[in-house]
């Protein structure tokens, strides 16, 4: 097994001009459409954007009411990185034509934005999953399962990514959706095999030590059987897990080994940044609940 700093460098999506170093890097939890909230943190933490690097935790859109603007500022900072989450994918999926669009989304200002083409072309291009080996840590929407090791959730997460960047994207996206299969098998293989590990990152909260899925619960109450993913060892403990997704959890898990950053802004509560060069969080509070 390869140690993080031995992973191979095709994983890094982004670098800095002219190979400089970020003043700092702020990995911001599930913004949402909140950009309001989104200017308020980075004013906060007097965020510059030519020296310091904002990387994302996924869920940049839906619920929230300036989607258009999370997806324009983001795509124009100089340094950056995001994962994809769930949020994301289904906005793919809808604007294909894929999948038709939920009572509860809020992405029609994409829907209807003159540069559709390019927001579809640009998250297609993200990756679900963005390892640090600089920093020891990985970027995730949700979680990882305690089946793999990085290495391994590195290359099952580029299958996704291959399948979002190659022709059959539509399709892909059209059978991306649903519980089944969930629990890992190597013999698994097409759309069953792409779904369950577009779920385990993007939509992961409870599983077993065997990496079975429980989908339904969103609580910190456990279902009998099941646990939190990042409660189980892991044969990398050293590499810090950054992740969103599970607002329930408002930014504690217990362990230093894994991070949650969302803390809940598009239901009322705030936004979180974790600065990675010394573990400050700041948070500002929402302006409002989405509903």
């Amino acid at each position: 097994m390869r140690t993080i700093c031995q992973l191979e460098t095709r994983h890094r999506h982004f670098l800095l001009a002219a190979g400089t170093k970020p003043l700092s890097i702020y990995v911001i939890g599930d913004v949402q459409g909140c950009f309001d909230e989104l200017t308020d943190l980075l004013n906060k933490v007097k965020f510059k954007p030519q020296q310091d690097s904002a990387w994302f935790l996924g869920d940049l859109i839906n619920r929230g009411p300036k989607n258009l603007e999370v997806i324009n500022f983001i795509r124009q900072l100089p340094n950056t990185q995001v994962v994809l989450g769930n949020h994301d994918l289904h906005f793919l999926a809808v604007a294909v034509g894929s999948q038709t669009a939920s009572p509860g989304d809020t992405f029609d200002d994409l829907l209807s934005s003159a540069d559709l083409a390019g927001i579809i072309d640009w998250l297609r291009h993200q990756p679900l999953l963005y390892v640090d080996p600089a920093n020891r840590c990985v970027l995730v929407h949700a979680g990882l399962p305690p089946i793999w090791d990085v290495q391994t959730c590195l290359d099952r997460a580029q299958e996704i990514q291959a399948a979002l960047t190659g022709p059959d994207f539509v399709d892909f996206l059209a059978q991306m959706y649903g519980n089944e299969p969930h629990v890992w098998s190597d013999a698994l293989t097409g759309p069953p095999r792409l779904r369950l590990i577009t779920n385990y990152f993007t939509r992961l909260r409870y599983c077993t030590a065997a990496g079975e899925l429980e989908l339904q619960h969103k609580t910190e109450q456990a279902p009998a059987g099941f646990a939190p993913w990042f409660s189980f060892p892991r044969s990398d403990p050293s590499i810090k897990i950054l992740f969103g997704h599970w607002a329930a959890l408002n930014g504690e898990t217990g362990l230093d080994s894994a991070v949650a950053l969302d803390t809940g802004c598009v239901w009322g509560r705030s936004l979180t940044a974790l600065r990675l060069d010394d573990g400050k969080i700041t948070a500002v509070p929402a302006r409002r609940k989405h509903p």
